[in-house]
């Protein structure tokens, strides 16, 4: 896997967590009950200052885009 395309995936991931956090934290918190088992548990903190971590999932998503962009000019 490139480094473009690994950018890329973690933008993706990020940007949709940002734009639930902001949008439809209802969602996440369905997540959190249904992840408490298998995976990780999204903390109530996280949740309670959701705007803030939306806005910079969001802002990291479109660096990672850039970042992304950047490593396919440059071939890597």
């Amino acid at each position: 896997m490139k480094m473009g395309d690994f950018s890329a995936i973690i933008a993706i991931l990020a940007g949709v967590m940002g734009l639930l956090l902001l949008f439809a934290p209802g969602v996440l918190g369905k997540f959190n009950e249904y992840s408490k088992k298998m995976i990780a548990q999204i903390d109530t903190t996280t949740l309670s200052y959701r705007i803030g971590f939306g806005v910079s999932l969001i802002i990291a998503s479109l660096f990672m885009f850039f970042m992304a962009y950047y490593f396919k000019i440059k071939g890597r």
